[in-house]
């Protein structure tokens, strides 16, 4: 990555060890390595003593690097997010078994219902951050998060045939889900079937 070679350049013509680098910025040392191997980036803070350090511009200390790290910060975030949505649902699933063994009331739904609430409010937060990367398809999505170029995708969006992916996504989702919910019933299922043999 572009920032890691630069923290190298400069540091080098600063005649300065990644040792004595890391001593000024009150950073380990395989910090420095990291980030001039391109592990990690730099923080704000960080990338703001650099360029005092280096008697550089942060322009040009970050320059060919912005979109890596949107690329980065998208893909982090999502992977987070679509990993909360999934749990957050089969939770919402499973809270479902403990539910059908309370009394009867409409709060029994609440633990369930908590659970999906909040995956969808997840998935909400997914559907924002595909929104700001103009990535609507699923081919896209995949697409810029493997890195690659999305913009010839982008122009085969066709609004019928994408609104059918999703329809179909969203289809395949609920039929999971519903599978789920009768398996976690079984149990009770069970239990209803011995009571009255009982």
């Amino acid at each position: 990555m572009h920032i890691g070679k630069q923290i190298q350049s400069h540091r080098q013509q600063l005649k300065l060890t990644q040792d004595e680098l890391a001593e000024r910025l009150y950073v380990s040392r395989q910090t420095i390595s990291n980030w001039e191997n391109g592990r990690n980036y730099p923080d704000i803070e960080n990338l703001l003593l650099l360029s005092k350090l280096f008697d550089t511009s942060l322009d040009e200390l970050v320059k060919g690097d912005v979109a890596a790290m949107q690329h980065k910060v998208y893909t982090d975030k999502t992977d987070r997010d679509v990993k909360w949505m999934l749990g957050l649902t089969v939770a919402g699933f499973i809270a479902i078994v403990p539910s059908m063994f309370l009394p009867r009331g409409g709060w029994v739904l609440l633990a369930p219902g908590f659970f999906f609430i909040a995956a969808f409010l997840v998935s909400c937060h997914i559907d924002y951050l595909n929104h700001k990367a103009d990535v609507h398809t699923y081919k896209e999505i995949i697409a810029y998060m493997n890195g690659e170029n999305v913009d010839q995708l982008r122009q085969q969006r066709n609004w019928w045939r994408d609104g059918w992916d999703k329809t179909k996504i969203v289809l395949a989702f609920t039929l999971c889900g519903l599978i789920l919910t009768f398996v976690a019933m079984v149990p009770y299922f069970i239990y209803r079937f011995i009571v009255q043999l009982s």
